[in-house]
């Protein structure tokens, strides 16, 4: 898929709609309150959803704080290091074609 510009590009366009959604969805969870109240739109480490276990596959990773190398709890921030919650914020771990399979694979036909 990386060889092919036209199916990279699709590709990385779904993506970032489904993330959108994802993180629109979250939002309304919590704006809906009870439960959900607490929630956040944005990811911190591998599962702070309030689903549970039935989609932890989806946030395997997440909890990742080393980017290209570098700990970014390690680097400093504005008022001192940086913290874990914020280095896993931070960025959206990439998925293996298998991972991406075995996700979706509930909603295939």
């Amino acid at each position: 898929m990386i060889g092919n510009k036209d199916v990279l590009t699709a590709a990385l366009n779904i993506h970032s709609v489904e993330a959108r959604h994802a993180s629109h969805l979250r939002q309304m969870r919590k704006a809906r309150g009870g439960a959900a109240a607490s929630l956040k739109p944005w990811i911190t480490g591998a599962n702070d959803t309030g689903i549970g276990a039935a989609v932890d596959a989806v946030y395997e990773g997440e909890d990742n704080k080393n980017q290209a190398g570098v700990e970014i709890d390690q680097l400093n921030g504005a008022g001192g290091k940086i913290s874990v919650n914020a280095a896993t914020e931070s960025f959206d771990e990439p998925l293996t074609a298998e991972a991406v399979l075995a996700i979706v694979s509930p909603f295939i036909s």
